[in-house]
């Protein structure tokens, strides 16, 4: 993904994008993060997927929480995090592309 060269080595350059890239998934975790337990539990993830624009049910919401849940203590830890914005993404624009199509 950042090896822009397809070299199979991240250049400087790529490195720094890559460093970028993660920052800004932390500063948008931590921004949720209202608590800053390092985690981010059901109100905060609710509160995170609305702001993304996302109208999901308190039902769907429970089941992304439960399938990102790492430890299964109801908090999505900041790699998961990602993840599960990075499912959720690539899920809705397939589905949003599929219905385009018909």
């Amino acid at each position: 993904m950042f090896d822009r060269s397809n070299k199979g080595q991240v250049s400087f350059e790529d490195f720094g994008a890559l460093w970028k890239y993660v920052t800004d998934w932390q500063n948008c975790f931590r921004s949720f993060d209202r608590d800053n337990s390092g985690n981010i539990n059901r109100e905060e993830l609710k509160t995170a997927l609305t702001s993304f624009g996302y109208r999901l049910s308190d039902n769907v919401i429970n089941i992304i929480l439960r399938k990102f849940d790492r430890h299964g203590n109801g908090t999505i830890l900041f790699d998961d995090f990602i993840q599960l914005c990075v499912v959720l993404h690539v899920s809705i624009n397939s589905t949003n592309l599929k219905s385009l199509a018909k």
